[in-house]
């Protein structure tokens, strides 16, 4: 009896230790994890980059994910899984991969939300006043309509003889092809999600840690893709 009602309690502890864990998979309703979701994405990258060259490739990962005709759960996980400034894969193995910032719509309102980066630095460039703005967008998906908050700049290829070579994704024919334009023509280059209004949430930590960044001449940048993403935004 005391056998058992040892089993019974190192059972129930170790439930409890997987329900907290932050390793745990989360799956879609489907019945696909993040990590399986993670490597069909990631199977994908010569399609989506033929020559390898993710830089700034934001736009191009959204494009190809509206191209898979996800569900709505799918959608959303797919869209954790790059960082829309730098393009750069972010493996969910990786933990937390995330932080809350305050980005500004085109309505002049700001809007709070998490941000799924590959380094502190995207998040001061995705901030940066006049350059990466949030709005509404609704895409039809395997399962219905989905509105969401994505993040816009104006489109690079308006002038495509000013992209910076380190970048070379951009399929331009006047406009970019291989991305998809918001209802102001503006291009998306990923999502924000679970957005709110912002109403002073505390932010304070990435704001100090990012105040230098943000007040840098773009062109004096450096250290992460913002040198190079950032002349993109403000081409």
């Amino acid at each position: 009896m005391k056998y058992t009602i040892f089993i019974a309690i190192v059972i129930a502890i170790l439930y409890l230790l997987y329900l907290c864990s932050d390793t745990k998979e989360d799956f879609t309703k489907e019945g696909f994890t993040d990590n399986e979701l993670y490597e069909k994405l990631m199977n994908d990258f010569n399609k989506i980059f033929p020559d390898r060259n993710r830089n700034a490739g934001g736009p191009q990962f959204y494009h190809h994910i509206v191209s898979l005709n996800p569900t709505i759960e799918e959608f959303k996980k797919y869209n954790t899984f790059y960082c829309a400034v730098s393009g750069s894969p972010i493996d969910p193995k990786r933990g937390k991969t995330y932080d809350n910032i305050v980005v500004k719509g085109l309505d002049d309102k700001e809007y709070y939300g998490k941000y799924y980066r590959c380094c502190w630095p995207c998040l001061c460039d995705i901030m940066r006043e006049g350059t990466v703005y949030v709005e509404p967008f609704t895409v039809k998906l395997k399962d219905g309509d989905y509105t969401h908050y994505v993040l816009t700049i104006m489109d690079p290829c308006l002038n495509s003889e000013k992209i910076p070579e380190e970048i070379s994704g951009f399929q331009c024919d006047k406009i970019t092809k291989n991305g998809i334009h918001s209802n102001s023509c503006r291009l998306i280059i990923g999502i924000l999600h679970d957005v709110e209004e912002y109403k002073n949430q505390d932010v304070s930590d990435i704001l100090d840690k990012c105040k230098e960044r943000m007040n840098t001449p773009v062109d004096k940048l450096q250290g992460g893709m913002g040198d190079i993403s950032v002349k993109l935004y403000s081409l």
